[in-house]
């Protein structure tokens, strides 16, 4: 999936479609039906395709005749189950779930409504300071909320209204998808035909708009008028004492959690008694783990597959968590970089997008809690480089960025 057709979904959709339910309900699939690594990934593209609605659903039992081995199944049996477990909670959004069940000789439960976000809309404040991607995901009027004053032109050539969310698909129209420099962003500023109409005012409003969604760093906001007015943030008088973290106070608290993580992780001895000492085997465990939300058995066994130094063989040969990491990245960054993650040699950056997909995506931990358990899983061996690193201005542990430069990923230094 690209990030502009993911980001075309309603928020109540992808809430489903990214659920632990789901994913839940596609390894008890798999298992119901025995299918293997290649088969499981064939399903996550169909369904794709059926979430995007690229494909009729009603043709998904001749869909799945394209599946590996399709000739040894019952498909019927298949696309039922996969329609009551997957496609059944989307009912109101792709409308013809009920149709295909019948159609498979199956009964229609009960609906299961989606939420409706109007009922639960959380409004900007008239000031605030905040990250720009943080605004967009907690205040549901932010995206539509109005940068300039004058319309602008979009890849379509329409005139469209200059909310946040037009302009931020007119930036990655001019500049691309990923992580955009300095540089990239000025050349926007200068050479963009919509912004030439621009006040002084609504350019330096732009300006830090756009600095703070690429660098992620806060702004202040101001929704008085009809307006939204940005600027940079209001830094705190560091001479005050009290504003300054207390290093020796964020490194004891670090000691504490970690021992604190230590004390939940499962021996390693009992993780290898379940495969009977084959390290291979563990990834059976933490896929079964991750798959029933049992979080800190999939910590405990990604500790273990660090030890034995198995995690990046793994990752190289297993394509159920390679599948994962591929979506994700290509999710994240906005266009298909496999030709990257098939030869890339840096190993670092390779477990740090995985340790966050699978902590933060798959296990539900959250930023902070998925950050210090990566510190302490990075750490299980020495010298084997960082993730993570100390924000001293917040005493917290924050992942190290990531950058996308010519279909290339690399650390931003």
């Amino acid at each position: 999936m690209s990030i502009s057709e993911i980001q075309e979904l309603p928020p109540e959709v992808k809430d489903i479609i990214f659920s632990s339910d789901i994913s839940r309900a596609n390894k008890e699939i798999v298992d119901k039906f025995f299918l293997n690594r290649d088969q499981l990934n064939f399903l996550l593209g169909l369904e794709e395709d059926l979430f995007l609605k690229k494909i009729d659903l009603l043709d998904l039992p001749n869909e799945l005749e394209d599946m590996e081995r399709a000739e040894h199944y019952d498909l019927r049996v298949i696309a039922l189950e996969i329609a009551y477990r997957i496609l059944w909670p989307l009912q109101d959004f792709l409308e013809t779930v009920d149709r295909l069940i019948l159609r498979l000789g199956g009964k229609v439960p009960k609906i299961q409504h989606l939420r409706k976000e109007t009922l639960q809309r959380k409004l900007l404040p008239t000031n605030i300071t905040g990250r720009v991607r943080k605004l967009m995901e907690d205040y549901d009027d932010f995206r539509s909320s109005r940068l300039t004053s004058k319309k602008i032109i979009d890849k379509y050539e329409r005139h469209v209204a200059p909310t946040v969310d037009h302009w931020l698909q007119d930036y990655v129209h001019f500049a691309g998808a990923g992580y955009h420099n300095s540089l990239k962003r000025a050349e926007y500023l200068a050479k963009s035909s919509n912004i030439t109409s621009l006040s002084q005012v609504e350019k330096e409003s732009l300006r830090h708009f756009l600095i703070s969604y690429d660098d992620d760093i806060d702004v202040d906001v101001e929704n008085a008028g009809s307006l939204l007015k940005i600027t940079s943030a209001t830094k705190p008088d560091k001479s005050s004492p009290q504003d300054k973290a207390d290093i020796n106070e964020i490194l004891n608290n670090l000691h504490r959690q970690y021992l604190e993580i230590d004390q939940k992780i499962l021996p390693p001895d009992f993780i290898l008694s379940e495969v009977n000492n084959d390290a291979i085997k563990i990834r059976d465990v933490l896929w079964q783990a991750v798959g029933v939300q049992d979080k800190y058995k999939a910590v405990s066994c990604l500790k273990v597959l660090i030890e034995k130094k198995s995690l990046d063989l793994m990752l190289r040969e297993d394509n159920r968590f390679r599948g994962i990491l591929k979506r994700f990245i290509n999710i994240r960054y906005g266009r298909n970089i496999n030709s990257w993650f098939d030869n890339n040699s840096d190993k670092l950056l390779t477990r740090r997008l995985f340790l966050e997909v699978l902590l933060v995506e798959r296990l539900s931990f959250s930023e902070q809690e998925a950050a210090l358990l990566a510190f302490y899983l990075i750490n299980t061996v020495s010298d084997s480089g960082q993730v993570v690193y100390l924000d001293e201005a917040d005493g917290q542990l924050k992942w190290r960025e990531v950058q996308l430069i010519k279909n290339q990923l690399s650390w931003v230094a």
